[in-house]
């Protein structure tokens, strides 16, 4: 729930609404980094000590506290104080995470240029020459590898082989 600044006056101290203050834009916007994380600390302090009065409070109401207290005293406004700065710490807290997100989507894309500039200067991949091979003033490697008759490579040849024979003898007795 929103709290008006007239509510809010009469609820803090003055250096409890300076702090209020400054945790609402433009002012939020404008603190160094520094004064915003101060400013989250005493934020954080205040409203520590407010919820810690106010439970105090309620506990002497139901007999249980070092102090008497009457119904009329239970609660002096510290819950409206706690959550008044409550809402403060959480305008605060959130303009700090949106400059760490900021600040985290500024080197991720620094870090990505930086990668594409170094891309770009490396030029393409080396690609190694394919080593000898047949040209002019080279000769052919000698072949190292013996193939057996019957490899599965082999087969087409040694039939073709055997053709070409029958075909030559038979065309020598026929003359």
């Amino acid at each position: 729930m929103a709290h008006t600044r007239k509510n809010e006056r009469r609820l803090l101290t003055d250096t409890e609404l300076e702090f209020v203050e400054k945790a609402r834009h433009p002012v939020l916007a404008e603190l160094s980094h520094a004064d915003l994380q101060a400013l989250i600390h005493h934020l954080r302090d205040r409203r520590d000590r407010a919820q810690s009065i106010a439970n105090d409070q309620r506990r002497a109401l139901r007999g249980k506290g070092r102090q008497e207290i009457r119904f009329d005293q239970a609660d002096a406004g510290n819950r409206q104080k706690a959550a008044v700065l409550t809402d403060a710490l959480t305008r605060a807290r959130r303009e700090a995470t949106r400059r760490a997100d900021k600040a985290a989507r500024e080197a991720l894309t620094a870090n990505a240029r930086r990668a594409l500039a170094m891309k770009r200067a490396a030029g393409g991949a080396h690609h190694p020459d394919a080593g000898l091979h047949a040209n002019t003033g080279m000769h052919l490697k000698e072949k190292t590898r013996i193939d057996k008759i019957g490899a599965p490579g082999e087969a087409g040849r040694v039939t073709k082989f055997v053709a070409v024979a029958q075909a030559k003898k038979d065309a020598r007795g026929s003359s």
